[in-house]
């Protein structure tokens, strides 16, 4: 994951904390809208995921409640936009650079685990 990290340190001109950090945070929530083997089925070859999934910061209380609710009334995707960016605030980063390291993180991942793979998480963020 250091490879990610600084690419995303480079490309989004962030520190490394925030990059593994947010990092951390998109794969966070594509493993809990994937659910664990699926997740792990798909990028279980990546070295390094697991510790970076233990770094990600917790959803704050607003950001389950709003999730909560937004799953509640059935708007699944409301609840991973309202736990990423909570996650991302808590690093000093906002919804943009959420939306800024999507592809770059998409991008590191076709290298190492093929289209489908991404194709399913990319799938998986927006879903």
């Amino acid at each position: 994951m250091k490879e990610l990290v600084e690419l995303l340190t480079t490309r989004l001109n962030v520190s490394p904390k925030q990059a593994s950090g947010g990092a951390a945070i998109l794969f966070k929530a594509a493993r809990d809208k994937l659910g664990a083997d699926r997740f792990r089925s798909l990028l279980g070859g990546v070295p390094g995921v697991d510790e970076l999934l233990r770094e990600a910061p917790s959803a704050g209380g607003a950001s389950r409640l709003l999730g909560g609710l937004a799953g509640a009334l059935g708007g699944g995707n409301a609840a991973t936009i309202a736990s990423i960016v909570s996650g991302f605030s808590r690093l000093g980063l906002t919804a943009e650079h959420a939306r800024q390291f999507a592809p770059v993180v998409m991008e590191f991942l076709h290298g190492k685990v093929g289209k489908d793979a991404v194709d399913a998480l990319e799938k998986s963020l927006r879903a």
